[in-house]
């Protein structure tokens, strides 16, 4: 396997969004800097449940505003994130992320509740159903250009991967704005159920 590159399989979730400027300059965690370069379009909230990894299985919850100005291309970058791995902290794919405590609850079939928490108290929790039919579906379909900055400098990622997926739809959302982006506010333009997906990252 080359250098930095990582292979992950798993499922979960992807939110896409349309956020208000007022919203991006005070309630998305970006710097000074970051709230200079952004250049709007479409951000996002992703879960991703790790079956497995080179670490082992664990939990993520990514926090995307849209675009940003970097180095002279429109990049997309986190703000915020959360795991459930020590080691998946150290791994600062997309960036850097915070250790959180996740549970995934089936309701049903179609119906599950993520919550997330960390020292026992409420970060972010969804119920989401799915709904349609799974069809074949690869990043080539939906890639955008990822960036990090790690140690001052911008990273570049590259990622591929391929899976099958169905739509879904948020039936109940609570946030803690200190903690996590209020994307209760907003309603997703489209969410995706990522039934089973393998994927890998690596640096440019």
């Amino acid at each position: 396997m080359e250098a930095n590159k990582q292979v992950k399989e798993g499922n979960g979730y992807i939110f896409a969004y349309y956020f208000d400027e007022e919203f991006i300059g005070k309630d998305c965690f970006l710097s000074k800097e970051q709230k200079k370069n952004f250049e709007g379009g479409f951000g996002a909230v992703i879960f991703a449940n790790y079956t497995k990894s080179s670490i082992g299985p664990y939990q993520e919850l990514l926090f995307i505003p849209g675009k940003f100005a970097i180095d002279g291309d429109e990049s997309y970058m986190v703000s915020k994130a959360y795991c459930s791995s020590a080691a998946a902290m150290e791994q600062q794919v997309f960036g850097k992320k915070e250790l959180a405590d996740f549970k995934i609850e089936k309701v049903d079939d179609k119906t599950e509740t993520i919550i997330v928490t960390r020292d026992g108290k409420p970060i972010f929790r969804i119920e989401v159903q799915t709904w349609g039919f799974n069809i074949p579906m690869t990043s080539d379909m939906v890639k955008f250009p990822l960036v990090s900055v790690e140690d001052g400098k911008v990273v570049k990622w590259d990622y591929n991967g391929s899976g099958t997926a169905s739509f879904a739809k948020i039936e109940a959302i609570g946030v803690r704005p200190a903690k996590f982006p209020d994307v209760a506010l907003f309603s997703p333009l489209v969410g995706i159920h990522f039934e089973k997906f393998n994927i890998d990252y690596s640096k440019k």
